[in-house]
């Protein structure tokens, strides 16, 4: 059951209406977290989760998340997703460097083995 919170001891629902007219928080009471969502979305109005109750950290967050902000947003999201395939490239290469090497390693203890030829490519 949602019960909706029209006022609270440090005037956080009134904070939240100030960022958007459209948000209004709700106690989850099954859940027990509150939750702020927005009349102008009709099929899903969840907007985020309060896990630690109304402070300042949800008014930042909504603050954060406004729609005029969409642009930094998306930027960040491109900045961070740019690091993670990096961080991704850079660990395939470290496996690879490390099978190539055990690769020498094994090749190296067979004396058939001519090391100044090892890095060409002959086909036979």
């Amino acid at each position: 059951m949602l019960v909706k919170i029209e006022n609270d001891a440090f005037n956080i629902a009134e904070r939240i209406k100030k960022i958007n007219p459209h948000y209004f928080v709700v106690y989850n009471t099954e859940r027990h977290v509150f939750e702020v969502h927005n009349s102008r979305q009709y099929s899903s109005s969840f907007c985020i989760t309060c896990d630690l109750g109304l402070n300042y950290s949800v008014i930042s967050k909504l603050r954060k998340t406004k729609i005029e902000n969409l642009d930094k947003i998306m930027r960040e999201i491109d900045e961070n997703n740019e690091q993670i395939d990096a961080e991704v490239k850079r660990i395939e290469r470290d496996k690879a460097t490390f099978k190539a090497r055990e690769m020498f390693q094994y090749a190296k203890q067979n004396d058939d083995c001519d090391y100044a030829d090892c890095y060409t490519t002959r086909w036979c």
